[in-house]
């Protein structure tokens, strides 16, 4: 591993945060605008430089909608707020009930009634016959257990079902996923994720609380009116839309891949003299989901192979879950990873088929974290929770891994041209940089420190003197490269450095650095902060009596007690809009529940110094 080449960094370069009542607008002429207020004089600068300022959205922390209907027997159903669409298999083709059919007729139905009740009543026999010699056998394994030590009962008996070993033995899976899941959305707020639309100025927002999916369109400035909601549709952990295929909206929980696809009706709002295309926001539509199976369990992946159907199902449902997914840029391709082993699973989406391309490992200590694939599509790179991060070429799909890391990589982006890509590493404040020096198919690569963001105590961006000083930096938790590939935005995560984990560091970005022998600048060059919305005023609540005595009569105990903030919200998700031409919109997702759109205004794609 490489050492790094630093230009200078936040401190040399004398940017200072912005104040903690101030809200970051946008950049322009490569400094960003931070306002207090709406007559704040920095605003008019910033429109007449030719900035746009977008609203904030709210999402509430809780919801009442509608819960989705129970799933049928025969099939699955896709309720989308106003509209539901269930689709089930037919069984038989049988004629429906006539009150009026002949006696004969009505005979036959009896005489066949008669058959059907004998025949349940024998099912029924033989399965409590079944269901008392499977007790008898569970209490003869309970006996036997008993009689060895506990450490040779839980290597004998750990994957027998009905043991108490094997029960623990669940319980540890069970617990070491839902350990792992946590750290994959160890994140605040309502907002769980946030997708892009690739073509078209249409949020897709994933509700935590509610297992729910709403639709805003940017260029209406507007919710859609459905809600894209179903039972299967559990614990989601990420989203993507599908390139080249109108409104497919791919999305991970822990029951599978779950694949939306909506179909706008011709009931639109729009003038009939407008230009631009309708927006899902202006129409109702038709939703479908498609819950994606999974390949059957065998050998090959790593599962018991003497456990009862019973206990396959329960292993199979805990397979299927999804802890990350991408699609191809084509679109034909949706690689998934999973919550409860290594294994990464292949997509054909028009086929249906899935098709394993790795066997990294059968626990969750081996679960994927995340998957991309390159813009280009001949590379696809997945993290682990073991610390691996793996490199594929979709050619042959051979692969290259690196687990020389402290940590697990905890975020990943590819640069625009598929040559390299920045990622870092949890409790680390290390930006690397993996670089690819030859052309697809190979798997020649460097790993770079590229950057390092040393927390530090300084003073805000005010010029009075009594500035309040705030220490910034850490531990990178994210970060987020725009489709361009000139600005990298760093979040930070919380430590026992009581750092201002609510700012957010920009890098001017020159990835040409990477590939230059002795290059005398650095890939990164700091650039600023963006400062979220605050969370509003603090409210005294009515029936707390003691709070509206110590208001009244403050003392230097109840008053230090009075001023106690409630801190600033903090980034839960942040990342670029696929197409906007000014420069980058970032969209950051903050835990109070606010949704903002950060304009960066740029045209050249020098590096500047």
């Amino acid at each position: 591993m490489s050492t790094y080449r630093v230009a200078a960094t936040f401190e040399e370069r004398g940017i200072r945060p912005p104040s903690k009542d101030s809200v970051t607008v946008g950049e322009s002429d490569l400094k960003f605008i931070h306002l207090r207020n709406g007559e704040d004089v920095g605003l008019l600068q910033y429109v007449r430089n030719g900035g746009i300022a977008f609203p904030h959205i709210m999402v509430p922390e809780s919801l009442q909608l509608r819960s989705a209907t129970k799933p049928s027997r025969h099939g699955g159903d896709a309720t989308t707020g106003g509209q539901s669409i269930i689709r089930k298999q037919t069984v038989g083709s049988g004629a429906p009930n006539n009150p009026e059919a002949p006696n004969g007729a009505s005979d036959a139905n009896s005489a066949f009634a008669t058959a059907v009740s004998h025949a349940l009543w024998l099912w029924n026999a033989k399965h409590h016959a079944s269901a008392f010699v499977a007790h008898m056998q569970t209490q003869a394994l309970l006996k036997a257990e008993s009689w060895f030590p506990a450490s040779l009962a839980q290597a004998v008996f750990g994957h027998v079902p009905g043991t108490a070993s094997a029960a623990r033995t669940d319980a540890m899976e069970v617990e070491e996923a839902e350990g792992h899941r946590n750290m994959l959305t160890k994140t605040e707020g309502p907002i769980s994720c946030i997708a892009w639309h690739p073509h078209r100025s249409l949020v897709a927002i994933a509700h935590r609380a509610t297992d729910t999916i709403f639709l805003y369109d940017l260029a209406h400035d507007s919710w859609c009116p459905n809600i894209l909601q179903n039972v299967y549709m559990q614990g989601i952990t990420s989203m993507a839309w599908q390139p080249n295929c109108g409104y497919a909206l791919a999305v991970g929980s822990t029951n599978g891949a779950c694949l939306w696809s909506m179909l706008p009706t011709s009931h639109s709002q729009q003038p009939a003299d407008s230009l631009e295309a309708p927006g899902l926001s202006t129409m109702q539509f038709s939703a479908w989901m498609t819950l994606m199976s999974f390949p059957p369990l065998d050998k090959a992946h790593g599962f018991p192979a003497r456990l009862p159907l019973q206990d396959k199902l329960t292993f199979y449902r805990s397979a299927s879950s999804v802890s990350a997914l991408a699609f191809s840029p084509c679109g034909q391709w949706l690689a998934t990873g999973h919550q409860t082993h290594g294994h990464l699973t292949l997509w054909d989406v028009a086929l249906g088929s899935a098709t394993p391309i790795r066997r990294v490992g059968g626990g969750s200590r081996h679960s994927a974290l995340q998957v991309g694939f390159s813009p280009n599509g001949r590379y696809l790179v997945s993290t682990h929770a073991n610390g691996q991060m793996r490199l594929w070429e979709t050619e042959s799909w051979t692969s290259r891994v690196w687990s020389d890391f402290k940590a697990n990589v905890s975020k990943f982006a590819w640069s625009p041209d598929s040559r390299s890509l920045f990622f870092a590493t949890v409790g680390s404040s290390e930006i690397y940089a993996l670089a690819l020096y030859k052309a697809p198919p190979s798997l020649e690569a460097e790993v770079t420190v590229v950057s390092s963001f040393e927390a530090h105590a300084t003073a805000t961006s005010d010029d009075c003197e009594d500035a309040e000083r705030i220490r910034v930096g850490g531990a990178i938790k994210s970060l987020a490269l725009d489709p361009k590939g000139q600005r990298l935005v760093v979040g930070f995560d919380d430590d026992s450095a009581s750092a201002d984990i609510s700012l957010l560091a920009i890098y001017l970005v020159n990835t040409d650095t990477l590939f230059r022998a002795g290059g005398d600048s650095s890939a990164l060059m700091p650039l600023g902060y963006i400062r979220g919305p605050s969370w509003g005023k603090q409210h005294t609540p009515d029936g707390d009596k003691a709070a509206t005595e110590s208001a009244l009569k403050p003392d230097k105990a109840s008053a230090k007690k009075k001023r106690v903030r409630l801190g600033l919200p903090i980034p839960s998700w942040f990342g670029f809009a696929p197409n906007f031409e000014p420069g980058a919109l970032l969209t950051v997702a903050w835990a109070n529940g606010k949704l903002s759109f950060v304009p960066m205004l740029f045209n050249s794609s020098a590096f500047t110094k």
